[in-house]
């Protein structure tokens, strides 16, 4: 159980309703990090705005910020940003097997040595902070200095909103939840 009341729109200052009025017009409903987050409607703006130029307005290949977004909330114990993320990476042609094979990457030969680079800097900024020259080399090997930039950014942000859900225990939305089940069910047999 969530640790706040999810928010409806009748419940935000009428100055603030936008934010929901725009959230369902973009997406077809308020997710519950959304409804949580609207304790602070200044905090929810800019985590929308945050959110949207990382998601919308980036050049990063988006497959690639899927695998370390996804990779991330699985590190944090996120289920509900994984359960969102593998939804979109699959909307965005990243395979089922790649997916499903995430949490072990690096005991199999799916991925391509940029995943493999992206995967490994999500895992070491959200574990370490600290970026070996090494391992951002490789990554500045495949992204110019925007796309470094947007990926470390990602990172980042998905670690705030990963620490968000589980500290405030923030659950799936019910459609969303037994959606991922089936899907979560499909990749063990």
């Amino acid at each position: 159980m969530a640790r706040v009341r999810y928010l409806d729109i009748d419940d935000l200052p009428e100055e603030s309703r936008w934010l929901f009025e725009r959230l369902q017009a973009g997406r077809g409903s308020v997710g519950n990090v959304f409804r949580a987050l609207a304790h602070h409607p200044a905090g929810l703006r800019g985590f929308m705005v945050l959110g949207t130029a990382i998601l919308d307005r980036g050049t990063l290949d988006p497959r690639l910020r899927e695998l370390a977004i996804i990779r991330t909330g699985q590190l944090c114990g996120a289920t509900y940003e994984v359960a969102h993320h593998e939804a979109i990476a699959r909307r965005l042609g990243v395979p089922e097997e790649k997916i499903g094979n995430l949490a072990n990457w690096d005991h199999t030969a799916l991925y391509t040595p940029e995943e493999r680079a992206v995967i490994r800097y999500a895992e070491v900024v959200t574990r370490d902070v600290v970026v070996p020259d090494e391992l951002f080399e490789r990554v500045r090997s495949f992204l110019d200095e925007r796309g470094t930039v947007e990926l470390t950014l990602a990172v980042a942000f998905y670690n705030l909103v990963s620490r968000f859900l589980v500290a405030m225990q923030v659950e799936l939305e019910p459609s969303f939840a037994s959606t991922a089940d089936e899907q979560a069910s499909d990749r063990r047999v």
